[in-house]
């Protein structure tokens, strides 16, 4: 119990704890409705929020965060100093230059009659595709196939050789592309001999982020080592943009405005909640304020309450809720969604316990505990 005077901080916890304890029904009745709005907004904001999510990642893969710049006549002769000058600019992820295009044949097979495209490559190949077996060409002569091109040209996998005439490759990697990039899964790509020059006639730069495409677009067209810059077309994938801002604009407002309506649902009941565990306790208080506690000590011990409850109340419910929007939806909704509702459910448990605190101090002890 709290003596007379002002109490110490740490007793006067240690006693909020010990009360909320000893009072198990309202204790556990609040904890109950706080895990029952955890639990409601994971199971619809959080289901959203979760398949918002999953929905924007599969956005965000490439598509938009591409940038493709092309030289489109032949004419603008890109230089390959363009896959250094590009990748040092801020938010640039990953950048892949191709070269001019010459046919392909396998070596083993000279009669089979379909040919593939051959390009020279500078720059991020795998961070551009995914290589799904061998490995990336590190040497001159060494290349990289899509997974269609090694089926154009009859390879069990990475391992054979393509010639293009005069000069023959060993491919000793296999890659695919999707999205934006699935043509080059028809393509084979190689590492440029040393001393080879050839202007670029493709330059794929991804940018680490969605929101930094149409900025890093503007950034390009200043750096770019082009003969004639009037020859490049840049373009950024606006409309996988629009697309990013309307999915995120859309289910985003919609889980928002049920969140609120949730949370204020949540409020209302804690409060009443809360009230009737300090009209339990009214006698309780009544002693204390008699002995001399002060009213911001009563406040404290059912804030205190509160937290307790309202602590057991989060965890339990957030567990529940993320377990089931798991089975549910197949994703979790982000770190950092689960943290903020873990913070604004306890936020609101303590202003729920706010005015019940405030009443049960200003009452009068004497009134209280005046026997009939």
């Amino acid at each position: 119990m709290t003596l007379p005077g002002t109490p110490r901080p740490r007793d006067l916890v240690t006693d909020g704890i010990r009360s909320a304890v000893a009072q198990r029904v309202p204790t556990v009745t609040a904890a109950l409705v706080v895990a029952l709005v955890c639990l409601v907004v994971l199971l619809t904001t959080g289901r959203t929020a979760a398949t918002e999510r999953a929905v924007v990642d599969s956005i965000d893969l490439v598509g938009s965060r591409l940038i493709t710049v092309t030289d489109s006549t032949g004419q603008a002769y890109i230089d390959v100093a363009a896959v250094d000058e590009v990748s040092r600019l801020s938010g640039v992820d990953a950048v892949l230059g191709l070269g001019p295009v010459r046919d392909g044949r396998n070596r083993d097979l000279p009669r089979v009659p379909v040919g593939v495209p051959v390009r020279p490559y500078v720059g991020d190949l795998e961070r551009a595709v995914r290589l799904t077996a061998g490995r990336a060409p590190d040497a001159p002569r060494q290349a990289a196939a899509g997974t269609a091109a090694l089926a154009e040209l009859a390879m069990d996998g990475p391992a054979g050789a393509v010639t293009t005439g005069d000069v023959v490759v060993g491919v000793v990697g296999e890659f695919s592309a999707d999205g934006p990039l699935a043509s080059l899964d028809g393509s084979v790509l190689t590492v440029p001999a040393a001393g080879e020059e050839f202007p670029l006639r493709v330059l794929y730069v991804v940018a680490a982020g969605a929101t930094d495409a149409a900025r890093l677009a503007e950034d390009i067209e200043h750096v770019l080592p082009a003969r004639e810059p009037t020859h490049v077309d840049i373009a950024a994938s606006t409309s996988v943009l629009q697309l990013r801002e309307v999915v995120t604009g859309t289910l985003g407002a919609g889980a928002r405005l049920l969140m609120a309506g949730v949370l204020v649902m949540g409020l209302v009941v804690l409060a009443v909640t809360m009230f009737g565990a300090v009209a339990g306790r009214r006698r309780d208080f009544g002693r204390r304020r008699a002995l001399g506690a002060s009213r911001s000590s009563v406040v404290v011990l059912v804030l205190v309450q509160a937290a307790c409850a309202g602590t057991v109340g989060v965890t339990l419910g957030t567990a529940a809720g993320v377990g089931a929007v798991v089975l549910l939806a197949g994703s979790a909704p982000g770190a950092a969604f689960v943290a903020g509702l873990m913070g604004v459910v306890l936020l609101v448990t303590l202003l729920a316990a706010v005015p019940p605190a405030v009443t049960a101090s200003r009452r009068d002890p004497v009134s209280i505990l005046r026997v009939p």
